[in-house]
């Protein structure tokens, strides 16, 4: 199996030794890297990107938020794990789709979770490359206190980010699913599923009408007139929403 190649970035010796410990404890992992400022990631992104970046927010030189950004213009982009004491970028993090934030401390088996969902994103996007719909999610489970819903796929119309959930809008309810909104993205159909948006998701047969606005953004209107706001940044969503198929 291809070991996770991994690269940590923190300017704390303590809190990096932490966790390269824990990434040196998974069989399915391997360090490429341990970086203590905006520089060394620099000098370390020149020799290989590594499929998983973990990032502390506060750096000599830059921030993490800043280092963020600038990885998700790279092919393909490495998915990113907040680790940081401060919870004041949170909504940063979120807003970057990174697929966690773990606060510090952070206990052994909070890191554990953030690996099984960057290796689930990972085989999620390696099934996309192969071209294999039969992995694509048919239904969401959702459970809550009390009782298991089971949502259909098809019936969604779009999604949306809130936090460490996404919310699910289908004809006739909505449902809030704990999961981030980049992970699920990996694991639908992105022939169905259409970003329009940094924090939406459009199932294109939901799509009724799209009008142009200001600035370049579009209006996106599904069956029930709800609009919905194309951001300018997702334009090239307009072929896969007009797409004959």
């Amino acid at each position: 199996m291809t070991p996770i190649r991994a690269l940590v970035v923190d300017d704390e010796p303590h809190a990096r030794a932490n966790v390269l410990a824990l990434l040196q404890a998974e069989p399915r992992w391997q360090v490429i890297g341990a970086c203590d400022s905006a520089a060394a990631v620099h000098d370390a992104l020149a020799a290989e990107v590594p499929a998983a970046v973990f990032l502390d927010v506060r750096l000599p030189g830059d921030d993490g938020v800043a280092l963020a950004r600038q990885l998700q213009q790279l092919t393909p982009a490495p998915l990113v794990v907040f680790t940081t004491a401060y919870d004041g970028y949170a909504v940063s993090a979120f807003e970057l789709q990174a697929i966690d934030y773990l606060l510090k401390p952070f206990d052994d088996q909070r890191f554990r979770t953030a690996l099984r969902r960057v290796e689930q994103a990972l085989a999620s996007a390696a099934a996309r490359t192969a071209g294999a719909p039969d992995r694509y999610l048919q239904r969401i489970v959702i459970r809550s206190i009390g009782r298991v819903q089971l949502v259909e796929v098809d019936h969604i119309d779009w999604l949306e980010a809130s936090g460490n959930y996404v919310e699910l809008h289908t004809a006739s309810a909505s449902f809030l699913h704990r999961e981030r909104l980049r992970v699920l993205e990996d694991q639908l159909d992105p022939a169905e599923f259409i970003r329009i948006h940094r924090s939406v998701i459009v199932h294109r047969t939901a799509v009724r009408e799209l009008r142009p606005l200001p600035g370049g953004d579009y209006s996106v209107i599904l069956r029930d007139g709800r609009p919905l706001r194309m951001s300018r940044t997702y334009r090239p969503a307009l072929d896969a929403l007009t797409a004959d198929r």
